[in-house]
């Protein structure tokens, strides 16, 4: 999967997201697979994929929190 999310995360800059304290988590979720094995979505690329599909479809925090819910149950039971 090719999100450009490294380019991303370099044009805005390391030093922004240091400031905001968040580079290291965003710098390991980029890096970390979304389950053992996985080669297509890392921690970031699903999180963001989910949030896009939230705005495009006008689903209600109510509705995405629901559905992620959902989605973390079926993973825990893996």
């Amino acid at each position: 999967m090719d999100d450009n999310l490294e380019e991303m995360i370099r044009d805005v800059g390391e030093e922004n997201f240091e400031r905001a304290h968040v580079y290291d988590t965003l710098k390991s979720d980029f890096e970390q697979p979304l389950y053992p094995g996985c080669s297509m979505f890392t921690r970031l690329s699903a999180t963001l994929r989910l949030f896009s599909l939230k705005a495009r479809n006008g689903w209600t925090d109510k509705s995405f929190t629901e559905m992620v819910g959902v989605i973390e149950g079926d993973a825990s039971r893996r």
